[in-house]
């Protein structure tokens, strides 16, 4: 069995490590496939990513940036999308089943979601399976669910999404996001740490509106962002090339420490040494859950993925979650396997 893994990003956030570790071995080890190859962007993966890269037969950089620029304009679409549209039935007939890595690309207002909803199309067309394999989804255009419609397989990372296409009359299978079955493992394990860590987006908060209390407190205009505390605070993010500089500047004016994760041991060796973990990041969370740090989830400007977060680890114990997730990859790989025996 061929497999070709769509649409990894593989930039230097950190989550996308842990899905794709996640999603990678498992296809790996349950399907044992003659050949399993990635396609993402850039054309060459930040050095964070290696871990996935070793998972993988080969590296493809996808063309989808092109898409982005192009597919709007009029009188470009004329002759751009039958150059795109050849170019991936050719890519998408080399292999037995597709799989979109996992992610919140599939709403409107991200850029990726142009080429992932016409790959979707395209695979439909070929009679090749493709499958969404942990996503949060919307909020889409009537067109856009039409094209989620034509995936194989539907598989939600919380309950959010899964009622979203639910009210939609788009089937889907809930799950949970795969980061909760990585093998966390802090390089010093134990107990209560001493500092406040805190993950933030460089595009969510407002700069200006961030100030640290007497107390020791973090707000954001008047709403509170960490509880006041004589622990020490330190600013961290699991994307450092998006959100380094805004962090750096903002610890600087803070006077608070800032740690910049360049790897996944480094996320976990910093959340297993919290006293607390506030974010509006996906990933530390499910990190801070995982290793059993107390956390608090701050929303963001992508509503599904961030508030089905709150839910499912407000709503839910760890295990329920880490068998959610597992019953996801259940209904993937045995919908791969059912396709590849038809």
């Amino acid at each position: 069995m061929r497999i070709l893994v769509l649409h990894a990003w593989l930039k230097g956030n950190l989550g996308d490590v842990l899905q794709l570790s996640v999603l990678l071995s498992a296809l790996r080890r349950e399907l044992s496939p003659t050949r399993l190859d990635l396609a993402g962007y850039p054309p060459r993966p930040a050095p964070e990513t290696g871990e996935v890269l070793g998972l993988a037969d080969r590296y493809l950089p996808d063309t989808f940036p092109w898409y982005w620029t192009l597919a709007p304009a009029p009188a470009a679409r004329v002759v751009f999308e039958p150059w795109w549209r050849k170019r991936r039935r050719a890519l998408f007939s080399r292999y037995d089943a597709l799989v979109c890595a996992p992610g919140p690309y599939l709403a409107d207002y991200d850029l990726r979601a142009r080429s992932a909803l016409s790959d979707i199309t395209i695979a439909s067309e070929l009679d090749v399976p493709i499958a969404l394999s942990s996503h949060s989804i919307g909020p889409l255009t009537a067109a856009g669910l039409e094209a989620v419609g034509k995936a194989t397989m539907r598989i939600a990372r919380e309950a959010a999404t899964h009622r979203y296409l639910q009210e939609r009359r788009v089937s889907s299978v809930l799950a949970a996001d795969l980061a909760f079955l990585y093998p966390y493992a802090p390089a010093e394990p134990g107990g209560r740490g001493s500092r406040r860590v805190v993950f933030l987006r460089s595009n969510n908060l407002e700069d200006r509106k961030i100030r640290l209390d007497r107390n020791g407190a973090l707000l954001h205009g008047s709403e509170m962002i960490v509880n006041p505390s004589t622990d020490p605070l330190v600013l961290a993010t699991s994307d450092y090339r998006r959100d380094g500089p805004f962090l750096s500047r903002l610890a600087r004016r803070l006077g608070v420490a800032y740690t910049a994760c360049r790897s996944v041991q480094e996320m976990v060796d910093l959340v297993a040494g919290a006293s607390v973990v506030v974010c509006d990041r996906y990933h530390p969370a499910i990190c801070a859950a995982t290793l059993g740090r107390p956390f608090t989830v701050i929303e963001n400007r992508e509503p599904h993925k961030m508030r089905g977060l709150q839910t499912l680890l407000a709503d839910r114990p760890l295990g329920e979650l880490q068998d959610l997730a597992r019953d996801g990859l259940r209904v993937l790989v045995d919908g791969l396997r059912g396709h590849a025996h038809a």
